[in-house]
């Protein structure tokens, strides 16, 4: 563990402070996005700006709901969304967790549909509330409590002990959860379009495109999933460039995302160039990234 991340640690710990003082720290995280490191643990409240406009709930004890309470999430992969997704479009948010990009999804897909996908119970729920506090989303957002992997089964959600709201589904232990492939559950949907899917599965990216390839050949979205090298060493085998090279043989040119959400062509996955890779559909390169 860093340094920076034992201090962090260490703030986060604190003792439960009075409302105006967590009052003064919050605001300051509004203004100041790095500053939400400092945010203690445990502090509950409904926060109603989230994105500008939706109600979530927010527990300090999830990173994930600390920097949602800032007014937004992941800014990088914000900048990716509402570059790439349209009014009109069908997406699909694998590994949803409380919905801090499947909100996102439907503010900008907003004339569309929004499928939010989460295995684990405790943040598919805390989802699902986050839905109820915004009633105009009832119709435009489809959450569903379920994996997805190459082949239908069950496997375990195993939370991260060092980062709560994380899990995987790696475990031997843990909530047993269903799982699906991509291409039957697109199936069980009766989709007419897929647009866009964003995948963050802790690991699991290659098994989830390995079971929807006949839905990706068929609907042609653009993919955009997590490449952390982390991941690679656990799992002990090549799994971002056997991603790369099957998405590549269907016909599809994948990016790095640089500052400012910009793309870069990469001619494979040996160095991870960000966090999250892009697969484009050659044919609609053109469209969203001119003289490529």
């Amino acid at each position: 563990m860093s340094l920076k991340e034992v201090v962090i640690r260490s703030l986060r710990a604190m003792s439960p402070l009075t409302q105006p003082v967590f009052g003064a720290m919050l605001a300051g995280a509004q203004q100041y996005r790095e500053l939400r490191f400092l945010l203690p643990a445990g502090q509950q409240f409904v926060y109603d700006q989230y994105l500008g406009q939706f109600r979530v709930n927010i527990d300090t004890t999830y990173p994930i709901e600390v920097e949602m309470a800032t007014g937004s999430y992941d800014l990088k992969t914000s900048a990716v969304i509402r570059k790439l997704v349209s009014p009109d479009d069908t997406v699909m948010d694998i590994g949803a967790n409380v919905g801090a990009l499947t909100l996102l999804m439907a503010q900008v897909a907003n004339r569309g549909k929004v499928i939010a996908i989460e295995p684990g119970l405790t943040p598919f729920n805390r989802l699902k509330a986050n839905l109820a506090l915004n009633p105009s989303l009832q119709d435009l957002v489809d959450p569903h409590q379920l994996g997805i992997a190459d082949e239908p089964g069950t496997l375990y959600w195993q939370e991260d002990a060092n980062v709560p709201g994380n899990a995987g589904l790696f475990s031997h232990e843990g909530l047993a959860v269903r799982v699906e492939s991509l291409d039957e559950f697109v199936h069980q949907l009766s989709l007419k379009r897929l647009n866009f899917i964003k995948i963050d599965v802790e690991g699991m990216e290659l098994e989830v495109i390995k079971g929807g390839m006949t839905a990706i050949a068929q609907f042609r979205p653009i993919l955009y999933y997590e490449t952390l090298e982390s991941f690679r060493v656990n799992r002990g085998f090549d799994i971002y460039n056997q991603i790369f090279c099957l998405l590549k043989d269907l016909g599809y040119q994948q990016f790095a995302i640089a500052k400012n959400a910009q793309f870069l062509a990469i001619p494979n996955l040996d160095h991870l160039a960000s966090p999250n890779t892009l697969a484009i559909p050659s044919e609609q390169v053109e469209q969203f990234i001119p003289n490529v």
